[in-house]
């Protein structure tokens, strides 16, 4: 009954006829807000959530102008939840001041345990390493701050573990002008992000200049999107044309694991590249989480772990869609790990912390059989899909192998057969012709992978051919042959 009564509220807003200009939006919202908030039973969360799956169920089929306004909306929604969840914090931590502290008058002071505040319109947050307590169940007194040494105009106040603690050695970093991330879904995450940078590199800069460039290329490439999927892809895309993976990685270089330094360098590694996605993602009002864990295939595993993105119900992995020391970025269509349901995904990884431990102790060769074991194994549920990650399994079963078996030159010449070249005359058909031209891709067991990679393992239009010049033999693939 809620639903409906909810449903019914919000159908108000198609009905609306003034302008996105003449629309008050913080105004609007706290009145659905509110509404909303009664019919939920005073559940601030819950509300929240309602109002966000109807906003984006109303934006699909919308007019731009609505669409704008549900953006707005949407960021409004977004920054409530934020606040929210700030608010709910540091009231509670008030009240641990309030009955441990007899004097809490400190200059410095931060109560969220993300070592986030606001000031004058912009984020900072704080970093230290050490910071003392008091024990026992007493309330601390001003002169107790005193006899310790405590200042309470230079040392921070904060909260750990349900008791005050006090820091003399911490630092405050600008993160960001509020204003640029407004409304971003995912605010709280991002900010701390920001701070765990800088927890590394310790410096003091302004980088608000590069934000809102992000932001604007961000939101243009939103702007030229039909809809939801398309925006996703259209950033996917940008992502891989414009930047290239880090590979000689300095332990001293930090820059490369910022999302906004990978952006303003256009060089990065994972987490780059996944920070830099979700940003993007959440200029245009998309929410994506971004999740950390190990490859198998991957030839540092275990020791250096990796980074991916979930949308929805989906994953992407940027990093592993960008070709490392390639001419050429890939194109759509030969992306491998975009958009991928969970189990397939998750054939050559697991998330941080449940690799299991007799994986760790297999090389490289060996973990490579255990994932194609894996999508073996899973192949008969997407066949129909024609999912990119699966191209190399339909083709090995086409071919009769198995899971851990390598596909060699002979089994493509025994299931598609071959024709002859001997010092330039072609034997087809049981006639004798001469070559005019051939050109072709050279088939040798160590390199026909790679060969079967970039004929997207279809060999429609190919042919294979047995070069026999001067009794020097050897098989190529080709689809452009004259004679």
């Amino acid at each position: 009954m809620k639903k409906i009564i909810l449903i019914l509220l919000i159908l108000i807003f198609p009905k609306l006829s003034f302008t996105y200009e003449e629309v008050d939006i913080k105004n609007y919202y706290n009145k659905i807000y509110k509404n909303t908030l009664k019919i939920s039973g005073n559940n601030d969360y819950e509300a929240i959530e309602t109002i966000e799956n109807i906003l984006e169920i109303k934006k699909e089929n919308s007019s731009k102008n609505r669409k704008e306004i549900i953006n707005k909306l949407q960021k409004e929604n977004n920054e409530k939840f934020f606040n929210l969840i700030l608010e709910k914090e540091e009231l509670e931590n008030k009240k641990i001041l309030e009955k441990n502290l007899d004097f809490n008058n400190f200059k410095n002071k931060v109560l969220n345990k993300t070592g986030i505040i606001k000031e004058n319109g912009v984020r900072y947050g704080y970093i230290f390493d050490n910071y003392r307590n008091f024990s026992g169940n007493g309330k601390i007194t001003k002169r107790d701050l005193e006899s310790n040494g405590i200042n309470p105009n230079k040392e921070l106040l904060s909260i750990r573990d349900g008791k005050p603690i006090f820091i003399k050695d911490f630092k405050k970093y600008r993160l960001i002008s509020d204003q640029i991330i407004y409304g971003i879904p995912g605010k709280l995450e991002f900010l701390e992000t920001l701070l765990n940078i800088k927890i590394f590199d310790r410096k003091e800069e302004n980088l608000d200049s590069e934000f809102i460039k992000l932001k604007r290329i961000s939101t243009n490439l939103g702007n030229i999107s039909k809809n939801k999927e398309e925006i996703i892809k259209n950033i996917y895309n940008y992502i891989l044309a414009n930047l290239s993976y880090q590979t000689n990685i300095k332990s001293d270089d930090f820059e490369i694991f910022s999302g906004i330094k990978t952006f303003k360098n256009k060089v990065g590694v994972c987490q780059g590249y996944v920070e830099l996605f979700n940003l993007m993602l959440g200029f245009n009002n998309i929410k994506s989480e971004i999740l950390k864990g190990d490859v198998l295939t991957s030839e540092d595993f275990p020791k250096i772990g990796h980074a991916w993105v979930k949308i929805d119900n989906f994953y992407y992995d940027p990093t592993f869609d960008d070709p490392v020391g390639a001419k050429e970025t890939k194109k759509f269509k030969e992306y491998d790990f975009y958009k991928l349901p969970k189990d397939l995904f998750y054939t050559n990884r697991f998330d941080k912390g449940e690799a299991p431990e007799f994986l760790k102790k297999q090389n490289l060769e060996n973990r490579k059989i255990y994932v194609n074991q894996r999508l073996f194994s899973i192949y008969d549920k997407y066949k129909n899909n024609n999912y990119n990650l699966l191209k190399e399994t339909k083709f090995k079963k086409y071919l009769g192998l198995g899971a851990k078996d390598e596909i060699k030159v002979k089994n493509l010449v025994n299931k598609f057969g071959f024709t002859e070249i001997k010092n330039g005359k072609v034997f087809d058909s049981g006639k004798e012709k001469y070559l005019k031209s051939l050109k072709y891709y050279e088939l040798e067991d160590e390199k026909l992978l790679s060969v079967l990679r970039k004929i997207d393992f279809d060999m429609t239009g190919y042919k294979i051919f047995l070069l026999n010049e001067n009794g020097n033999q050897k098989y190529v693939l080709s689809n452009k042959y004259k004679y």
